[in-house]
C-alpha cells in the first residue's frame, strides 16, 4: 500500500516530467489525500456470503457481488462530497460551477445525496439524467463528482470480501471477480505477470499475460500495441476483435512509487491517442479528461 508521502513524491515527479498535467495534479493531489483520510471515519458492517452460495459463484465462475450489494457509509461519503466540491471549485476550473450548484443545493431538502450514491452505485441511468436537469447540472460531473466521494466506501467493501476469492479460478476474461465490472487499468508486476484493476471498486487481480482484457481473444493478428520511447512505463493494448483498449503499467520501468488512480489520471494523452485510432475503454466511469 503506497503512503501518502509517496503519492506526494510521484506526483511531484511527474509533474517535473510532464509539466502540462500540473494543473489537473493540482486538484486531483489534494481529492486522492481526502479520499485516503475518509477512510479512515469510514464504519461499514462486512458484506457476508452464505458457503452454499459460495460455492456456485465460484463453480460458475461468477463475481461475488452485485454491484448495488455495495455499501456506503453515507455520513463519510458525504462529509467527503462536500470536501471535493470545494476542491472543484478551488482548482478545478471546467467543474466549479457544478460543484458550486450542488454545494448550494446539498442545503436544501431538494438534493438527497444519498439517493445520488445509491443511483451511481446502482447505475441508474434514468434517475441521474434526471438528476442532472433538475439541478441543471452535465451528468458526467454529477457522476463523477458522487462516485468520488462513495469510491472509499466501495473499496472498502470490496477489500473486506478479497478472502471470498480464496480458491477460485483465475479469469480469463476482463470482469472483476468482485463485482464484474471491467477493468480500467492493466500493470505489470516486478515478474511480468499482468494484473487488472477494477474501474469501480479498485480490486486488483492477476490474469493471462497474452490476450485482450476484455474480450480474452488472444489471436496474434488482432492484438496490437502502441508506445513511445519516452514513456517506457506504458503500454497501450488494442485489440481488433472487440475494438476495445486498455493502458498497461510495466512496473519494472518505472522509479516512483505506483498509485494506479494517479497513472490513470496522467495517463490522458494515451487515451486520447487510442480513442483518435477508434478504440474504446469499457472501464471509463466517468470522462476525465475534460476535468482539469
Amino acid at each position: 500500500m503506497i503512503t501518502l508521502e509517496q503519492l506526494k513524491q510521484s506526483s511531484d515527479r511527474i509533474k517535473k516530467i510532464r509539466p502540462t498535467y500540473e494543473p489537473i495534479l493540482d486538484f486531483y493531489d489534494k481529492v486522492f489525500l481526502a479520499q485516503e483520510q475518509s477512510r479512515q471515519d469510514i464504519v461499514l458492517s462486512p458484506i457476508v456470503i452464505e458457503p452454499d452460495l459460495l460455492r456456485i459463484k465460484q463453480k460458475n465462475n461468477l463475481p461475488l457481488i452485485d454491484p448495488s450489494e455495495f455499501l456506503i457509509d453515507v455520513t463519510a461519503a458525504g462529509r467527503l462530497f462536500d470536501t471535493i466540491c470545494d476542491l472543484a471549485i478551488k482548482f478545478a476550473p471546467k467543474l466549479s460551477s457544478s460543484a458550486r450548484c450542488l454545494k448550494t443545493a446539498t442545503s436544501s431538502s431538494s438534493f438527497d445525496l444519498e439517493a445520488l450514491f445509491s443511483a451511481i452505485r446502482d447505475n441508474q441511468d434514468a434517475v441521474l439524467q434526471d438528476l442532472a436537469k433538475r439541478l441543471n447540472v452535465p451528468e458526467n460531473d454529477l457522476v463523477f463528482l458522487g462516485y468520488t466521494s462513495i469510491a472509499p466506501s466501495i473499496q472498502v467493501c470490496s477489500e473486506q470480501l478479497t478472502p471470498y476469492l480464496t480458491g477460485m479460478p483465475e479469469l480469463g476474461k476482463g470482469y472483476c471477480p468482485i463485482c464484474g465490472h471491467h477493468p480500467d487499468m492493466a500493470f505489470l508486476d516486478s515478474e511480468g505477470k499482468r494484473h487488472l484493476k477494477c474501474c469501480f471498486c479498485a480490486h486488483e487481480w492477476a490474469t493471462k499475460r497474452i490476450g485482450c482484457a476484455f474480450c480474452g481473444n488472444n489471436d496474434p493478428e488482432l492484438q496490437h500495441y502502441f508506445f513511445t520511447d519516452e514513456e517506457k512505463e506504458y503500454r497501450v493494448n488494442l485489440c481488433d476483435h472487440c475494438h476495445h483498449y486498455i493502458k498497461v503499467v510495466d512496473l519494472r520501468q518505472m522509479d516512483r512509487a505506483f498509485y494506479p488512480r494517479l497513472e490513470q489520471i496522467t495517463t490522458l494523452h494515451l487515451d486520447i491517442k487510442a480513442r483518435e485510432k477508434g478504440y474504446i475503454d469499457s472501464g471509463a466511469l466517468t470522462n476525465e479528461d475534460s476535468i482539469e
